[in-house]
């Protein structure tokens, strides 16, 4: 819990504009990222996926909200790449053996887990973790306590209870249990509830270390000295990682969980419990039958950040100083050292003053011309009918865009800006006539030198047409101001 002294105004203030937890709950597309990182990573506990996968559930998942709320600006793989951004922070993206992965950040998780933990609870164990709490604190004073008298007595109470109760089977033949099936309900949610919370911790560990790597990077930049020098800080530096509060606490863990008895008696353990009657009606929903390979899974990314330290290492006391383009190193290792001396302190008020210069539109951005295409008939022989079957109901009910409105509304968007998009278009002037106005936009897109067609990108538009809500995708449109157009 972080020290009462730091909840000022202005340390809030800072946090509410740097952290990425809060950056999260204030967008304005919120329900859309926390719902999606809720979806992917939480509930089925997962770490990095690769991007391909990201980009089609992500798709999938804009579209199904597309259905209930409207469509959305950008496309998925626009979202995910900003959300990864450094300014957002709440994806990571990283190459893992020639592909590249999504993983969700730890700032992220902590808010969306407060979105989770606003929900009404039906059901809240408050015995067990009194319980917790007590068994907690005597464990630390039984443990600290070197006084031989009282670790005697703790023992031989401990006996006597244990002596009783051999006695009490022996002669009845009966075994009470100790737990009703409310209490066994309890204290399993809790378990369930810890050992997912254990999940969440390994990515801030994970940051924490990688914070730490960055710190020994930065000074190894930094380092204008020779290279012995420079090895004996960064295994200075190596030590203090393991050998922090957080280095020692998570290797402990790591080499409980590898110890192959505690693995077989946790598997034993969590087939007993899941066996258990009180449990039968909530073990499919909390089931925690696959944790230990989740930990195991969160703890190998752990160590692959550390190993990712080693390698750092390793290029460091490879680099060739005495090479010709010593001069070129040293001067980017002067840019790279100011950088760090600075990403604390940016100057303050205007940084640099230049005028603002003309839009130029080049010649050679002009798109060149292209010939229409003429259709082509597969079967050119046409039989002409009698029009004695058949309803002419259809030509009455042709559908007339008007292009000068359309062009209007184009106009009207570019006013206040440079360029805009036919997705933002249709933010302001929804479709009314469906399809036939959505092509019309394409044919007035085609015909004019100031839009592009972006064959990376793609929009995805709602419209209703008769009571139904319909969906097209398109290559992203772009109007532009220009000369005698729009």
């Amino acid at each position: 819990m972080p020290n009462n002294k730091y909840m000022t105004y202005e340390y809030l203030l800072a946090l509410r504009q740097n952290h990425a937890a809060w950056r999260l709950l204030r967008a304005d597309y919120a329900p859309l990222a926390a719902a999606f990182f809720y979806k992917v990573f939480i509930v089925p506990k997962r770490r990095g996926i690769e991007v391909q996968e990201m980009l089609e559930a992500l798709d999938m998942f804009i579209y199904d909200c597309s259905c209930q709320e409207g469509g959305f600006a950008r496309s998925p793989k626009d979202y995910l790449e900003m959300w990864a951004d450094s300014s957002y922070g709440w994806l990571r993206k990283y190459e893992y053996r020639g592909d590249w992965y999504y993983d969700l950040t730890a700032p992220a998780q902590k808010a969306v887990e407060w979105l989770v933990s606003l929900q009404k609870q039906d059901f809240i164990g408050t015995e067990s973790r009194l319980r917790t709490v007590f068994n907690l604190l005597h464990e630390i004073v039984r443990e600290t306590d070197t006084n031989a008298e009282h670790r005697l007595a703790y023992l031989k109470g401990q006996a006597e209870k244990i002596a009783a109760e051999i006695r009490a089977i022996e002669e009845t033949g009966e075994v009470k249990p100790g737990l009703d099936e409310v209490q066994i309900k309890e204290r399993f949610l809790q378990a369930e509830s810890t050992a997912t919370a254990i999940l969440a911790d390994f990515r801030e560990v994970e940051e924490n270390f990688r914070e730490l790597t960055r710190q020994v990077q930065a000074d190894v930049v930094k380092w204008t000295r020779g290279k012995g020098e420079l090895l004996e800080k960064i295994f200075s530096e190596s030590d203090i990682i393991r050998n922090s509060e957080q280095g020692r606490s998570f290797m402990a863990f790591w080499r409980f969980l590898m110890f192959s008895q505690q693995q077989d008696d946790l598997r034993e353990t969590l087939s007993q419990v899941e066996n258990t009657p009180a449990l039968k009606a909530i073990v499919h929903e909390h089931s925690l039958a696959e944790i230990n390979h989740e930990w195991v899974q969160a703890a190998a990314a752990v160590q692959k950040t550390l190993a990712q330290l080693s390698a750092q290492i390793r290029r460091y006391v490879d680099e060739d100083y005495l090479r010709e383009e010593r001069s070129i190193y040293q001067l980017i290792q002067r840019i790279e050292s100011k950088a760090v001396d600075r990403c604390e302190k940016m100057p303050q008020g205007t940084f640099m003053e230049m005028d603002i210069l003309p839009k130029v539109h080049l010649p050679m951005e002009r798109r060149l011309f292209a010939p229409p295409r003429k259709t082509q008939l597969e079967s050119p022989e046409l039989t002409a009918g009698d029009a004695s079957s058949g309803s002419i109901e259809a030509i009455f009910n042709q559908v007339i865009v008007d292009r000068e409105k359309l062009r209007k509304n184009v106009r009207e968007c570019l006013r206040e800006r440079e360029e805009v998009t036919l997705a933002e278009v249709l933010a302001v002037h929804p479709l009314e006539l469906g399809l036939a106005e959505l092509l019309g936009y394409l044919v007035l897109a085609s015909r004019e030198q100031s839009a592009d067609f972006a064959e990376d990108k793609l929009d995805r538009i709602i419209f209703s047409r008769d009571g139904h809500k319909l969906l097209a995708v398109c290559q992203q449109i772009i109007f532009r101001r220009g000369e005698g157009q729009f």
